[in-house]
């Protein structure tokens, strides 16, 4: 989904627009005591109004994604009004350049810019969209970088997200990522960097991503943070979110790996088809169970790959 009502480029020569004052009713600054200067101008920030095009599609994929549980309080967008934010907007596009440049003819290629939430401390705010980030705030689970919610997945976002006071106050940044070739990256992953020169960013799943892993070294390249969403969340939110979610099972008709395999080497880098092999290998030897097999497999391909493999092909299987 498109956002940008304008190209970007337009968007940071709109110097001269004078930044509006937030609302002291239900908005960031009703969060900020200091009347002067405007929550808006101290961060570099535009407020959209209802009836623009950016605010209205924003709106109504909160409303999607979070329902009536949360409030949302003003939708901001980055005016790139200082030196090092139009560096960084021009640095965005070089490499959207690159990148598109780098795919030009693979199936599927291209930058594939796509929209991505993540969430920030108002206090690291105003330094993310004037130097970029530093040091993502994440439990590291899928390896060293930025993870972003796709944008259709803002609930995810704000799951993993603090809130910034008793009041639930999150600040949620909507921002372009260049994602290139992504690859999968298991649970546990400690890598940092993309695993081949074929790859630009990461995944936790290719069918249906839930986070787009943006790595340490590229996300000061490849991510333009460009809006901002202040929204108020619940007591205990959180924990709530927690409790309502169950335990998946995978349930699927059977397949016999080697075919599996094959399937899956479409879809993953080669280094990750090694792995499987070798995890096959060790179960045909009786070293782990198969049920353990499986479990490996799951956690480098992500449920929503495999179930769509095996939906895919299981059923011709069992007719041969």
């Amino acid at each position: 989904m498109d956002y940008a009502r304008t190209e970007l480029i337009q968007a940071s020569l709109d110097s001269d627009q004078e930044g509006s004052t937030i609302s002291e009713s239900g908005s960031c600054d009703a969060y900020d005591h200091h009347p002067r200067p405007s929550f808006a101008d101290e961060h570099g920030l535009i407020e959209l109004l209802e009836g623009e095009k950016a605010y209205d599609l924003i709106y109504r994929n909160c409303k999607s994604g979070l329902g009536d549980q949360c409030q949302l309080l003003s939708i901001l967008r980055n005016g790139f009004r200082t030196l090092d934010s139009r560096a960084k907007l021009r640095s965005f596009q070089v490499f959207q350049e690159a990148v598109e440049m780098k795919h030009v003819g693979e199936e599927g290629g291209g930058s594939r810019v796509k929209y991505g939430w993540c969430a920030v401390t108002k206090t690291e705010l105003k330094s993310v969209l004037e130097y970029g980030f530093s040091q993502p705030s994440n439990d590291g689970s899928y390896g060293r970088g930025l993870y972003l919610s796709p944008d259709n997945a803002l609930l995810e976002c704000v799951k993993e997200s603090a809130a910034e006071s008793e009041d639930g106050m999150r600040f949620l940044l909507l921002s372009r990522v260049i994602l290139g070739k992504s690859e999968v990256v298991p649970r546990g992953s400690t890598q940092s960097c993309p695993s081949s020169p074929e790859f630009d960013s990461g995944v936790d799943d290719l069918a249906s991503p839930k986070k787009y892993i943006v790595w340490s070294t590229h996300m000061n390249t490849h991510v333009l943070p460009e809006f901002l969403v202040c929204i108020k969340t619940p007591f205990n939110f959180n924990s709530k979110q927690n409790q309502n979610q169950s335990p998946r099972r995978l349930r699927s008709p059977w397949m016999p790996f080697p075919i599996l395999i094959k399937a899956l080497s479409k879809f993953l880098p080669p280094s990750q088809i090694s792995i499987i092999h070798k995890h096959y290998r060790d179960q045909q030897n009786m070293r782990i169970s198969r049920s353990e097999l499986i479990q490996r497999v799951r956690r480098i391909t992500g449920d929503k790959l495999l179930v769509h493999i095996i939906k895919t092909l299981g059923h011709k299987v069992q007719q041969r």
